[in-house]
């Protein structure tokens, strides 16, 4: 007989699908493993597998070459799986003084090109495609140590990630930031480089302020129903699955964009700068992380009013109306827990479900328009790679907040 362990494991970093999928392709071929569950917003994954085949120690092994770091424990059996939290809170301080060092080597170099700039505007705008501005040898140093520090702690996630054969934000971002040095733009280097450590920051700030929020109301209510390792939501699926076809069709269109219209207008370099931007939109973050937030935030309120439900597919299903949510009670997909729940009607389930999924939606929407309106831009050339980067990750900080608003949930009276 099989021995069957799971192991959780708390993944720091892992705030986004391209992590995810680091992780299932590092860990998915290993002898013995059998399921790997993913929750996002928590940034957890447990793996069931062969105790016999495998150890957790095997695990965390394979987890540790993708660049990201984790601590847990096994289920089912006597082994420990070591602990990587302290080393994970020193890369992240790691990661957050080389993104300061850019910044300043940034401020630098724009600060040098003003001083001989006719206008401050001029130093501003003058890296976008086109520009005629000739940056100062002086500039062009302080951008290139720029563009050295931000890539400090990005190359080797990139390499882990070429290894596993994965083209993720790292790589695009390396990529993107190499070839603006190529065609001279080193000013637009340097701002993409550290804006996309800055966005980094965004993004994992806003994905911790969900998981203490979601932890704080969770510890208050009846019941801890924010697991997010139960059913997912059919919307939640479609996206992971739309995902993995949106990477590679953008990395595809990029590289269109920088062989096609050159080979009629002879705008080589024009065209190669605008596949640029295309390779940083490449990344789905915004859309991919959209749904899980909003989930965990609409099962942990409803939680806290005293129903439990095991998680977003339940939820998505109540939106249809009243039978639906009779249904998921009768199956017991949702669970209403004393003292609150008793008295709670079938209206709020039905009414905090179309909720979620109204959320869920403005989110999508939000995403996916962000994404089209700067491929769009790109390709007329009114896109600036570091307006590129700040749009998607402003669009990942806000799908974010905008779920949470979901924590509040109406009270019942």
């Amino acid at each position: 007989m099989p021995s069957e362990s799971t192991l959780d494991l708390h993944v720091h970093g892992m705030d986004c699908a391209d992590e995810a999928a680091m992780v299932r392709r590092a860990l998915e071929d290993l002898p013995g493993v059998r399921a790997l569950d993913f929750d996002l917003v928590h940034g957890r994954v447990r793996v069931t597998f062969d105790a016999a085949k495998t150890a957790p120690d095997a695990i965390a092994a394979a987890l540790r070459a993708t660049g990201l770091h984790a601590h847990g424990h096994a289920h089912g059996g006597v082994h420990e799986a070591h602990s990587d939290e302290g080393h994970a809170r020193n890369h992240s301080a790691t990661a957050a003084r080389w993104m300061l060092a850019s910044g300043v080597l940034l401020l630098t170099g724009w600060g040098i090109e003003a001083w001989h700039a006719d206008t401050w505007l001029e130093a501003l705008v003058g890296h976008h495609e086109g520009g005629v501005h000739e940056a100062d040898r002086a500039a062009v140093v302080a951008y290139a140590l720029s563009v050295a520090a931000g890539l400090r702690p990005v190359v080797p996630r990139a390499v882990a990630a070429l290894r596993l054969a994965r083209l993720d934000m790292h790589v695009l971002v390396t990529v993107s930031a190499c070839g603006a040095a190529v065609i001279g733009q080193w000013g637009e280097a340097s701002a993409v480089v550290f804006l996309f450590a800055l966005a980094h920051r965004l993004e994992a700030w806003s994905i911790e302020r969900a998981r203490a929020a979601v932890a704080a109301l969770a510890d208050a209510g009846p019941a801890m129903a924010a697991d997010g390792m139960h059913r997912a939501a059919p919307t939640e699926r479609w996206i992971e699955h739309f995902a993995t076809i949106y990477t590679p069709l953008v990395v595809g269109a990029a590289v269109l964009v920088a062989i096609g219209p050159p080979l009629a207008d002879g705008e080589w370099g024009v065209w190669f700068y605008r596949a640029l931007v295309f390779l940083v939109l490449a990344c789905p973050c915004a859309l991919v992380i959209s749904t899980p937030v909003t989930v965990v935030a609409a099962l942990t309120s409803a939680a806290r009013q005293g129903a439990v439900i095991r998680g977003g597919a339940p939820l998505e299903q109540m939106a249809a109306g009243e039978p639906a949510a009779r249904a998921a009670l009768a199956a017991g997909d949702v669970v209403l827990v004393e003292p609150h729940g008793a008295a709670l009607p079938v209206a709020f389930l039905v009414g905090h479900a179309r909720r979620a999924l109204s959320v869920i939606r403005q989110n999508v929407s939000v995403a996916i328009l962000t994404k089209v309106a700067f491929l769009v831009a790109a390709v007329v050339g009114t896109a600036p790679l570091w307006m590129a980067v700040m749009a998607d990750t402003g669009a990942t900080v806000l799908v974010t907040l905008n779920g949470l608003r979901l924590l509040r949930a109406r009270p019942i009276r």
